[in-house]
């Protein structure tokens, strides 16, 4: 196996319909996005606490939506649900105080960053992104993007219709495979849309507004920290088991960005895997010779049908270093 990472514009002129993304790319703008527990930088109270740990779970969604059910449990038996809705309460505030901690301000964002990562989506048909932060998102809204790039939350209300999910030819469809902070889902109907703003950067500043003007609508992100936790979430929701479906019918040569592919993502490497055998251009960050060779090493050993093909990541447009916030 050659230790030697391509250049990307020595492998950019092949076809490439499908990309898929991680963290890589957050991080490569904003370090803060190094992957961290919004359940760690939280401050939650102890009762709080023992639900996660009892539902052995990391992810907020679970927690809210089994205390909003709870509530409405004791509301049908004439009994008090104040404390429950208390914790429900302060559990949602943590959760939003969390995410404005670690997300980049909309005002630290140049424009010339969105528009290059827009411009790097619209040269795929299908883009799966596993990060669940507003970057993409924000990249997406931007005029020069619009048009082109479909999230499929084109339903009344910027909702998901299962029934309704087919991509016209000359889009690209942006699926968020394990959700975003932009997404909900409601605990009553079980639907899937999306908040939207007057204003891109707006979005996260009313965020908190948002999640409170309806009580039974819940950020829809996958946070758990195993697979198997995550896949338990995708099935709760139409919308998430779509995106993973469509990656598993996949069968496009493929683009994989800033993902590691730990073992916490076993079922999206399980959908790659689900195929024929076709070229998949991995992006490694360069580093010494032992951590390219053993980068290389793992992809190898997780995407053994496929044939691999080992880029600078630092030489692709999502990769640019000049993209980082200081």
């Amino acid at each position: 196996m050659a230790d030697r990472l391509s250049s990307w514009d020595t492998i950019s002129n092949r076809r490439w319909p499908t990309l898929l993304i991680g963290n890589g790319v957050s991080i490569n703008i904003w370090s803060s996005f190094a992957y961290p527990r919004l359940l760690e930088r939280s401050e939650l109270k102890s009762a709080a606490r023992r639900l996660f740990h009892d539902f052995g779970t990391t992810n907020f969604e679970v927690v809210l939506e089994a205390l909003w059910h709870a509530e409405k449990s004791l509301d049908a038996l004439d009994r008090s649900s104040v404390a429950v809705r208390e914790l429900y309460e302060h559990v949602q505030e943590e959760l939003l105080e969390a995410i404005h901690r670690v997300h980049v301000p909309w005002k630290l964002l140049a424009p010339s960053t969105l528009d290059q990562v827009a411009a790097v989506l619209t040269t795929h048909r299908r883009v799966f992104t596993l990060n669940y932060d507003l970057l993409t998102y924000w990249a997406a809204m931007r005029d020069t993007a619009a048009s082109s790039i479909k999230d499929f939350f084109w339903g009344y209300g910027n909702t998901f219709d299962i029934n309704d999910a087919e991509l016209l030819d000359g889009c690209t469809g942006l699926h968020f495979l394990h959700g975003g902070v932009h997404l909900w889902r409601d605990a009553t109907t079980g639907r899937t849309g999306k908040w939207t703003a007057r204003s891109s950067g707006g979005l996260l500043s009313t965020l908190g507004s948002n999640v409170r003007g309806k009580p039974s609508r819940h950020l829809l992100f996958v946070s758990e920290g195993t697979s198997v936790q995550k896949m338990a979430v995708i099935r709760r929701s139409d919308y998430l088991t779509f995106g993973l479906q469509t990656l598993i019918e996949d069968r496009s040569n493929t683009v994989i960005f800033g993902a590691s592919f730990g073992p916490q993502d076993d079922h999206v490497v399980q959908a790659l895997n689900s195929g024929r055998k076709r070229n998949i251009a991995v992006s490694i960050r360069p580093g010494t010779r032992s951590h390219t060779l053993a980068a290389m090493a793992r992809y190898q050993e997780r995407l053994a049908d496929h044939h691999l093909i080992f880029f600078d990541s630092t030489t692709h447009p999502l990769g640019d270093p000049a993209l980082s916030i200081s």
